[in-house]
């Protein structure tokens, strides 16, 4: 039995992160889409700004959303669909890499209903968070000895 579970879960030591450069190849603003996953204390603050919400940086809303924004409950919740609760479990870890089975915990931990827990297998997670084209999502290559 030991050896099965080896077997089915080598994909759980697997690190993912979001990448600016598949915004960069596919022309779409990864600014553009942290601003809008910023929480409601910070669009306080942004609407006023003279200078306007978009001059941030995508770094700078990567820091703020990891230090501010991710502790927010209402930040993952059970209604949204799971490649948007995936993409917010890794912009709370920063712009760090983040193992599966890490975010496959946080995902049991945040994103799950618990009077309704639907959650795919973690290896269901892993080929989404694989096939991903819309939110950067993308797997950090393995170290060579």
């Amino acid at each position: 039995m030991v050896e099965t579970e080896q077997v089915e879960t080598p994909h759980l030591k697997s690190k993912f992160f979001i990448s600016q450069d598949r915004f960069d190849h596919s022309g779409r603003s990864l600014q553009l889409l942290l601003l809008q996953r910023r929480c409601s204390t910070c669009w306080g603050t942004l609407v006023q700004d003279s200078e306007g919400a978009w001059k941030i940086s995508a770094k700078d809303h990567l820091k703020q959303i990891a230090k501010q924004c991710s502790k927010m409950p209402e930040f993952i919740h059970p209604d949204m669909p799971l490649a948007e609760a995936v993409f917010r479990v890794l912009l709370s870890n920063g712009t760090r890499p983040m193992v599966m089975e890490k975010i496959y915990a946080a995902l049991e931990d945040r994103w799950v209903d618990p009077v309704n827990p639907r959650i795919p297998t973690s290896e269901g997670v892993y080929r989404m968070m694989g096939t991903d084209t819309y939110y950067g999502i993308t797997e950090e290559a393995p170290k060579e000895l």
